[in-house]
């Protein structure tokens, strides 16, 4: 090999290698505006994370106002209820000596009906928060999943080894042509 060869030779590896290192600057620009552009994504999602658990919620507090026990407002209707029914009882000729329904088992009868809907309000309630439980979780799953596609089909970056493989890949093909 003369000198003119080996110059030659030599010129392609540095033409070579700036080229490598070109390829993995733009590269890494490539990587570092994908990595940027998954971050900003997954704080949208976040953020409209954070909006749907507020406005859920919201909706939550509004939701279980209309199941708020109140024992005082109960135990009024309760009263009304057997006001009402002794009012009846006393416009028929009281219940004396009439067979069939007691007054006992009437106003148990009045008691049993307010607790029977206090039940169901009871199972209603706790219906409506398993509800909000379940939101609440598939909002999170939501956001889990759009951050997991925001970051999913992420470069790496430039691969030095795959560089330097390729520089010594050149030059073997080179030194054999010479």
């Amino acid at each position: 090999m003369d000198y003119g060869t080996a110059a030659l030779a030599l010129g392609q590896l540095f033409i070579k290698k700036q080229q490598l290192n070109l390829r993995d600057q733009q590269d890494a620009r490539s990587a570092a505006i994908q990595r940027a552009n998954a971050h900003r994504q997954a704080s949208i999602n976040n953020q409209l994370n954070y909006n749907s658990h507020s406005n859920l919620n919201s909706q939550q507090q509004l939701e279980l106002e209309k199941f708020g026990l109140d024992k005082f407002q109960l135990q009024k209707q309760i009263r009304r209820e057997r006001a009402s029914n002794a009012v009846l009882q006393a416009s028929m000729g009281g219940v004396f000596g009439r067979s069939g329904a007691s007054k006992e088992a009437t106003q148990l009868n009045i008691e049993r009906h307010g607790f029977e809907a206090l039940a169901r309000k009871d199972f209603n309630f706790k219906n409506t928060l398993n509800n909000f439980s379940i939101k609440h979780s598939n909002i999170d799953l939501n956001t889990l999943s759009a951050n997991n596609k925001a970051f999913s089909n992420l470069d790496s970056g430039p691969s030095t080894l795959g560089s330097a493989l390729e520089f010594v890949g050149t030059g073997l093909q080179i030194y054999q042509n010479a």
